[in-house]
């Protein structure tokens, strides 16, 4: 707060969990929810990935800080106009990947960036600004880490992906009983999640989850590079696959080790994380105060 006791005003954009039926975007959303809360921080405005910015850029100029969650967004060129949004207000951008993207100059003009992944990373400071690895919010999510355990009551769960989303497209041979990751709320997927003994997953968040609820777990390829980079940042890129069958094939039995380091390692870095965008948030509250 400044002498006058007025919180910093801080405006979410991409915010997921408003317009995407996702238990990913619930959780990520409320992470977002609950650290600004914790800091102090007055969310004011939040928008989807999509919208109009004539219509929202009085609002916009009247907070401190716009937070961009970059999610699964940044990645084939698309909605670059988010990166442009850095170029006409003080903005962070947090929580992405980034990959194969033409440069964009307002990608420098962020005062704050974080990767979930270090692929993502590494693209960034290719293209000339500075990144952080911080992994997904999910991980340090309180619903998901103290969500009560459940009975185990199949062997072998299988999800979809992002490319091929509903199995009654595989080809049959391919074909093994699996579930959906969309349309569910996250209860709802914690619940289904732990009534298998291990996981085979194309999906992102379902790996994560895995990884902070301790389900032996096999990924593979989605529509970006995401997946492969969190399994080697977490030092078990041999569980990840090219293909969904060479995933169902090699699911492990036995819990990685490594995975448990990195989920409590990630939850510090979240939290710093927000501190750090706190501390932002403040300083443009000053600069705003004195002009």
């Amino acid at each position: 707060m400044n002498k006058t006791g007025r919180m910093p005003k801080v405006a979410l954009i991409n915010d997921t969990s408003l317009y995407s039926n996702h238990f990913g975007c619930e959780l990520v959303c409320q992470v977002f929810r609950e650290e600004f809360k914790r800091l102090g921080l007055d969310l004011v405005l939040t928008l989807p990935k999509r919208f109009n910015l004539e219509e929202y850029a009085k609002q916009l100029a009247q907070v401190d800080l716009v937070v961009l969650n970059g999610e699964g967004t940044l990645h084939d060129n698309k909605f670059q106009q988010l990166i442009d949004l850095a170029g006409q207000y003080p903005c962070v951008l947090v929580n992405c990947v980034f990959e194969k993207n033409t440069p964009n100059p307002n990608l420098k003009k962020f005062l704050y960036i974080s990767a979930r992944e270090s692929f993502s990373a590494a693209e960034i400071r290719h293209h000339g600004a500075e990144c952080e690895v911080v992994p997904d919010l999910i991980f340090g999510s309180t619903f998901a880490r103290i969500y009560p355990k459940q009975k185990i009551t199949k062997k072998l769960g299988v999800t979809d992906n992002v490319v091929k989303e509903y199995y009654g497209i595989w080809p049959l041979r391919w074909r093994v009983r699996g579930f959906s990751a969309t349309g569910q709320t996250a209860g709802v997927y914690l619940q289904k999640l732990l009534s298998y003994k291990k996981i085979a997953s194309g999906r992102f968040h379902t790996a994560v989850l895995c990884s902070v609820k301790g389900i032996p777990f096999s990924t593979w390829d989605s529509n970006s590079w995401k997946t492969r980079a969190l399994m080697h940042d977490m030092g078990v890129e041999h569980l990840h696959f090219d293909s969904r069958r060479e995933a169902i094939n090699n699911v492990p039995d036995v819990f990685p080790e490594q995975i448990t380091t990195f989920v409590e390692q990630a939850r510090l870095k979240i939290e710093q994380m927000f501190n750090r965008i706190h501390a932002i948030a403040v300083e443009q509250q000053k600069l705003r105060a004195n002009n």
